[in-house]
This record gives C-alpha cells, structure tokens and sequence, in this order.
C-alpha cells in the first residue's frame, strides 16, 4: 500500500494563493467561475489531497497543477479536448486522458478507473475545476 501525504491547510492556501497570482497573467478569457453543483469546498479539499497521494496526478500535472513534461497544466491556456466544465472534468478523469495523447503523440494510458473510486474521481475533477478557471474553452473550428 503506498503512503500518504496529508496536504496541510497552508499549502492549500499556498496553492489558492498562486492560482489567484497567475489567472491573471495567462491572456486568455476566464471561463465562467459559478461552480457546479458537484464542486464544494470539501470535494475541493479531498479533491487536492488525492491529487497529490493516491491519483498520482502530479506525475504528470505537477504540484499545483502547473504541468511537466509528462503531461499539460491545468492552470492555464486553452482547454484541448473539452469545455472545462465540471462534468467534462469528471468525464476526463475518470478515464484518464483517454483519447489524448501525451507529448510524444502515444495514447494517454487510462488510470481513472482503476486508482480512483467515483467519489474520489467528483473530488479530483472539483479540485481540478478550481484551479483552472484561468483555462479558456477550445477555439471553435
């Protein structure tokens, strides 16, 4: 069983307090801020708490959201294969990135459904949808 990491309330404020710098920094039209129904403070919380320990998304995401070489951030810039909603969110995490491709053009693996359980999958996409609002929708064609 792998060990977790208990994501304290100052690296959480730590983590609002950088995506509040930074959203106005990326040029692009905000999306809409007024949450879902599926986004809460505490799906946010646990939602931060699995990003970082049993969904693993920082091996691809980084910390906060802010990208790798892995994999894109969620912070900024547009969205590739979606709206950004909460419920394209969900969608996206609970197949891992199914139909995208990494950043050498191989099919993301699908890990959503195998690490997460549903519950735990709304929370990773509310924390997600938090901290990208700063993301703007795709471009239309």
């Amino acid at each position: 069983m792998a060990a977790t990491r208990r994501i304290s309330r100052s690296r959480y404020s730590a983590a609002v307090a950088l995506v509040a710098v930074l959203l106005p920094a990326t040029g692009l039209a905000a999306q809409e801020i007024v949450p879902d129904e599926g986004v809460t403070v505490e799906r946010v919380e646990q939602g931060l708490r699995l990003y970082h320990t049993k969904g693993a998304c920082t091996s691809c995401h980084g910390e906060l959201g802010v990208g790798t070489a892995e994999g894109p951030g969620l912070l900024g810039g547009r969205w590739q294969l979606g709206s950004g909603s909460y419920e394209w969110l969900h969608h996206i995490t609970r197949h891992a990135g199914w139909g995208a491709t990494s950043r050498t053009g191989d099919p993301q693996p699908m890990r959503g459904p195998t690490v997460l359980d549903s519950a735990e999958v709304g929370a990773v996409a509310a924390y997600v949808w938090s901290i990208s609002r700063g993301r703007a929708a795709p471009s239309p064609p």
